[in-house]
């Protein structure tokens, strides 16, 4: 069986804003005494096994009432965005709108939902945000409880669900700067060998840090902060 168009449709899906196939920002959680939202521009640096390296743009801004999270990356023979326009309404964040495409050897394919069809779950980017707010308070660290479950909804409208662990609180030494930051570990039950993990800054939410996937034990795909432009100082304290 030919698995090249399929390896194509799955890079075509990693780069609708950074979704990596594997890295499927979450859903919505419990509020609690969280930093507030500030307006920055990012740029990752990621690297894939088998594919060339490549720099993945973000930026949040406030439009209104509402945040808009837009990331774009191009790689190859493809290219990819993602944006979601999303409230924060007594600390919970609710998806308004989203919108997505790429683009792959010539062949493009835009995705759109409204908020009938985000009534249930939040978007990625909506729910990357709100899962950055709340890392560095989840109680699910310790191997003996219960790993926490999220939900979010995909690009395709479908509804996806992960296990996630809290794990250490750290100091990250970036190109970017130094960062005070917590990282996060996922694992969808029906692919226990395939481990994302995603680290954020507790003082700006919805940035990405560091994000590190794993198959079988073995690191396939990693990136990291190399620029940051924002309201706030990027030095930790």
């Amino acid at each position: 069986m030919n698995h090249k168009p399929l390896r194509q449709r799955r890079l075509a899906g990693l780069l609708l804003g950074l979704a990596l196939a594997f890295i499927a920002p979450l859903s919505a959680l419990a509020d609690g005494a969280v930093a507030p939202p500030r307006a920055f521009e990012a740029t990752y640096r990621l690297e894939i096994e088998g594919w060339p390296d490549t720099d993945v743009t973000h930026r949040l801004r406030r439009e209104g009432d509402a945040w808009i999270s837009e990331m774009r990356a191009r790689i190859a023979v493809a290219s990819g965005w993602e944006r979601s326009r999303f409230t924060l309404e007594s600390d919970r964040v609710t998806s308004r709108d989203y919108a997505s495409g790429y683009s792959l050897l010539g062949i493009s394919k835009d995705y759109r939902m409204g908020r009938d069809e985000l009534g249930a779950w939040p978007d990625r980017q909506a729910a990357l945000f709100a899962l950055s707010r709340q890392a560095e308070a989840a109680t699910c660290w310790h191997p003996q409880v219960a790993p926490c479950t999220l939900t979010y909804t995909d690009y395709e409208g479908e509804e996806k669900r992960f296990h996630y662990r809290r794990l250490e609180t750290t100091t990250l030494e970036l190109p970017a700067g130094t960062f005070s930051a917590v990282t996060v570990a996922l694992w969808r039950s029906e692919r226990p060998g395939r481990d994302l993990r995603l680290t954020f800054s507790p003082r700006l939410p919805g940035l990405l840090l560091a994000a590190d996937y794993f198959k079988d034990g073995e690191r396939k795909s990693r990136m990291r902060l190399h620029r940051l432009r924002s309201q706030t100082l990027a030095r930790a304290n």
